[in-house]
């Protein structure tokens, strides 16, 4: 059953230490306000509690507490949060994420209004505006798509400035020589493995193994883009090149739940994108990937960048984000 916060005045209030320092907000320009709150994945829905539970509530919980797609169990896509509209100020206005309804007769039409860091940085403020509740929650079920889009890439954003200010740069440069492709990792991330055609690069911690892994080949096939052939084309270098931790042990892809495969664009480049589970041969392991495909048609090559997770003792959803985020700044350069 999905489960909902609803914080009392008072409830979670704590000290925030706001510094007055040169900060950067969404757009990279200097500002000084002050650093967002909330955990990853967070987000704070500012209503009455009464119109959640008798109105609108639904809507907004099949949307952001759906399924996170393949991950081995069951997170919402989001934490919700609901804040009550006389106590939404201080802290609250700081957090990350924050969706707002507005009932108004001025507004003919139900709509999204989208602004950054109103009342910190990095924010989004995802404003839901309309004549009637109804009205709004029809909007958002047609918009759903959307608006998780719009928090996911919010939080992708951060990971990546994060990642960008804090960079292991011998690893982009590495990419940059070995491969034309350029991408970014924070501190703590090592190269695991550099082969011909894969390159290997894990942040580890005692538990928890979070890890990016980059391979091509030959474009020959006019059926690249399907499930099939690129889970084919993933174990074949997996199954030699990542192996478990015992003898004859090594990855895999875990195809009892296939994968499930979708076409995006991004940055003007289209991509095949996995999302799916591994598991290791001969050795109890697993966890979830994802993994982008492209062609990189003035070298007829094939590239895909994966990340995956393993964290047994933890849940998954943050941690399958954050390598998600590094998956999005790939980019190809010129060799």
């Amino acid at each position: 059953m999905k489960t909902l916060k609803f914080l009392a005045p008072l409830a979670v209030v704590f000290l925030v230490a706001l510094g007055t320092s040169c900060k950067y907000d969404s757009k990279g320009k200097s500002t000084v306000l002050p650093n967002v709150t909330g955990s990853a994945s967070e987000l704070i829905v500012v209503l009455d509690k009464a119109v959640w539970e008798e109105n609108i509530g639904k809507t907004y919980i099949d949307i952001l507490k759906a399924d996170y797609p393949m991950i081995p169990q069951p997170e919402p896509i989001f934490d919700v949060v609901l804040v009550s509209p006389i106590n939404f100020s201080g802290i609250f206005q700081m957090h990350r994420n924050v969706i707002v309804t507005k009932v108004s007769s001025e507004n003919k039409k139900a709509q999204i209004v989208v602004q950054r860091d109103v009342w910190a940085t990095p924010q989004i403020v995802i404003t839901a505006v309309g004549p009637t509740y109804p009205a709004i929650a029809e909007m958002l079920q047609n918009e759903k798509g959307r608006l998780v889009q719009l928090i996911e890439q919010a939080e992708r954003d951060r990971v990546v400035t994060n990642a960008t200010k804090y960079e292991e740069k011998g690893l982009r440069l590495l990419l940059e020589s070995k491969f034309g492709v350029s991408m970014t990792f924070p501190k703590g991330y090592r190269l695991n493995k550099d082969t011909t055609d894969f390159v290997w690069i894990s942040h580890e911690t005692p538990h928890t193994s979070q890890a990016i892994l980059i391979y091509s080949y030959p474009y020959t096939e006019e059926n690249t883009f399907t499930a099939s052939y690129l889970i084919e084309k993933r174990n074949k270098f997996v199954n030699k090149l990542v192996p478990g931790p015992t003898a004859g042990s090594y990855m895999t892809t875990f195809t009892e739940i296939l994968p499930e495969y979708s076409a995006i664009e991004y940055k003007d480049r289209y991509f095949g994108r996995l999302r799916g589970l591994w598991d290791v041969h001969a050795h109890a392991m697993g966890g979830p990937f994802i993994s982008l495909t492209t062609i990189d048609e003035a070298n007829q090559r094939v590239i895909t960048v994966e990340g995956y997770v393993y964290a047994p003792r933890f849940k998954k959803r943050n941690y399958l984000r954050q390598v998600e985020a590094l998956l999005y700044t790939f980019s190809l350069v010129e060799k």
